[in-house]
């Protein structure tokens, strides 16, 4: 017989993972490479477009321009590729790479600037390339350095608008001429240039909107991880209070309307686990959970409280109905049999019951201490009974 063993992280450096999978699962400098070769896809069309225009109409650019932006396409594509050559020996020993994000990032920003200036497009496919690098890098690299980024690109259009109003501006010094017929149409060399900048930003941007909603779904994940239990799928505890406080705020501002919670507890829910084992343990936890949903109205809510213990709020509620619930919760619980591991399992719960307004409950806590307390009640007095909090009351006084 044989085992497959788990991929293992190198030490120090980047774990291992499919280049297939999630980005966002990535380390960082690995999040980087990936970045860095986006990044490329835009200044490498450029290249092609332009050095296509120097052979076929060399005569509608400047020769000096054309040079100075092969060099500087040249010169980020160089300096990218030098990083994702070291980045390849470096994710051996580490898994980060600050220096790089920042290089991938500004060096991004200044190229666009600069080619859309010399193109005469800064204020449209320039800022259209710049939003789209942020809408792509924003789930793989640093915000704050995204921000920084764009203060300078505010900056440097800032500078190019005095420019323009002051007169001291060469519009679009790349072409000798303007790339428009005397009717107004565009020549072909530059239909061409807009119909691959078209194609390559919509590349870009069906790249920028797969890393968006792989990053809405992961953020999805952990708002939903944050508020429901993993078993159960029922609220957790601190949503669940949550709720009641805004529930208890919303019956406060009506004062006709009243707030039930039932609290129940499944009895001998130890011995369950110590006889059957915690997979029965956890059958019978998602079994109650069922019930208490198939019974629930759409605006309850229904919360694991912690361990085997339970919690429905019951909005508009007065204790004489919720009573009732609890007590129709009860007898399903009880009549239901639970499949595990080749048995049958039968349980029963203990329930508590508690009201707002109602003697010196002021706020959630009170209502759910109040509603323990009449649970804790049902537990000591027998299990497998409903308990409401007047009812306490009553004893005590009586």
């Amino acid at each position: 017989m044989t085992t497959t063993k788990p991929l293992a992280a190198r030490p120090g450096g980047a774990e291992r993972h499919s280049w297939l999978s999630n980005p966002l699962d990535w380390p960082h400098i690995d999040r980087m490479v990936l970045l860095a070769g986006l990044v490329m896809i835009c200044p490498v069309a450029l290249s092609l477009w332009l050095a296509g225009v120097a052979l076929i109409a060399p005569d509608w650019v400047n020769p000096p321009v054309v040079k100075a932006l092969f060099s500087l396409f040249a010169l980020h594509a160089l300096l990218l590729g030098s990083f994702l050559l070291a980045a390849r020996y470096r994710r051996q020993r580490k898994s980060s790479w600050s220096l790089m994000e920042s290089v991938i990032i500004f060096s991004y920003a200044l190229v666009c600037l600069i080619s859309s200036w010399l193109t005469g497009t800064q204020f449209t496919a320039g800022l259209l390339l710049l939003l789209l690098g942020v809408n792509i890098a924003s789930p793989l690299a640093s915000i704050h350095k995204l921000k920084q980024a764009y203060g300078l690109v505010c900056i440097a259009l800032a500078v190019f608008i005095f420019l323009y109003l002051n007169g001291g501006f060469t519009h679009a010094p790349l072409f000798a001429r303007p790339p428009y017929q005397a009717d107004g149409s565009p020549v072909m060399f530059w239909f061409v240039f807009q119909s691959v900048l078209a194609v390559t930003l919509l590349l870009i941007l069906y790249i920028g909107l797969v890393a968006t909603e792989r990053w809405s779904n992961r953020e999805d994940l952990y708002r939903e991880m944050s508020t429901v239990d993993g078993l159960t799928r029922l609220t957790n505890r601190r949503s669940f209070i949550e709720r009641g406080e805004s529930e208890l705020n919303r019956t406060r501002r009506t004062p006709t309307s009243q707030l039930s919670c039932i609290m129940l507890d499944i009895d001998h829910f130890k011995g369950i686990n110590d006889t059957h084992g915690h997979d029965a343990g956890d059958a019978v936890l998602v079994k109650v959970s069922e019930i208490m949903m198939d019974n629930a109205r759409q605006y309850d809510e229904v919360g694991r409280y912690g361990g085997e213990e339970f919690a429905i709020l019951l909005p508009a509620t007065p204790l004489e109905n919720a009573i009732k619930v609890a007590e129709r919760l009860r007898a399903r619980i009880e009549a239901v049999e639970i499949p595990c591991n080749g048995t049958t399992l039968r349980v029963t719960a203990s329930f508590g019951v508690a009201c707002y307004p109602y003697n010196d409950i002021q706020d959630m806590n009170g209502l759910l201490k109040s509603a323990d307390t009449a649970l804790y009640a049902a537990k000591h007095g027998g299990r497998n009974q409903v308990i409401a909090a007047r009812e306490q009351s009553l004893a005590a006084n009586g």
